[in-house]
């Protein structure tokens, strides 16, 4: 069975709001390799116009993964999309093997759960903990639509209610950024870094990145065209 890992989860670079305050990770500093438009690796283009490439995150095992695609839709629509959390399980094509949670939410950023069933035998579930936010991480990210960290509870003020049986997620990042295209479209991109726990083969952990990230994309792109009348 495919083992689908969704990420969606976002964050800011500095506290500005009230739940937010003292919230701090490491995985914040991966953003802006992930933001970089440099050392990406083109691996193929779908059937469907989806472009996947991939980079080495120096200084980790890691690598990134960035899907991208071109839309003649506002970025603002798929921001409103991916920022709700509380609906995820009506859209994504996974929702019988995730399940997603607020915890906390303000008007611009929330703190979020999700609990990943794996179906495979001699593998833990995975759950998380997530800062999310669209705003800005730093002054320089004005197009980035929204982007996330996974937290550590251990280091966290919130009291996390953690499952016994379950493997905590502690690393990785990810951004949505647009970017205008000649044509008068948008350019879309949707890019993360994750380790999905445990003693999983690299080559796995990228397999698993590659196509989660890909149906993720689809999946917003059907709920943006379903909300605004388009057709896929």
């Amino acid at each position: 069975m495919k083992m689908y890992i969704y990420i969606i989860v976002f964050t800011i670079f500095f506290a500005t709001n009230a739940f937010g305050e003292g919230i701090d990770s490491q995985n914040r500093s991966l953003l802006k390799i992930l933001y970089a438009n440099s050392n990406w690796n083109f691996i193929e283009k779908t059937s469907d116009s989806v472009y996947i490439s991939e980079k080495k995150v120096n200084g980790t095992k890691l690598n990134a993964v960035k899907v991208e695609k071109v839309y003649n839709i506002e970025p603002q629509c798929f921001t409103e999309v991916i920022m709700n959390v509380g609906g995820y399980n009506s859209f994504l094509s996974n929702s019988n093997s995730l399940h997603s949670k607020v915890i906390e939410h303000t008007r611009d950023s929330l703190i979020g759960y999700q609990k990943i069933k794996v179906n495979i035998p001699f593998f833990d579930d995975r759950e998380y903990f997530f800062y999310m936010s669209r705003k800005p991480f730093d002054i320089q990210s004005s197009n980035v639509m929204c982007y996330w960290i996974l937290l550590d509870p251990k280091q966290d003020q919130k009291n996390f209610n953690r499952s016994d049986n379950a493997t905590y997620l502690k690393q990785g990042a990810g951004l949505w950024k647009w970017e205008p295209v000649k044509s008068g479209k948008v350019k879309i991109a949707y890019i993360l870094t994750m380790h999905p726990g445990g003693s999983i083969p690299d080559f796995v952990i990228e397999m698993i990145n590659k196509n989660s990230i890909v149906g993720l994309l689809r999946d917003v792109e059907n709920e943006v065209n379903s909300k605004n009348g388009l057709r896929g």
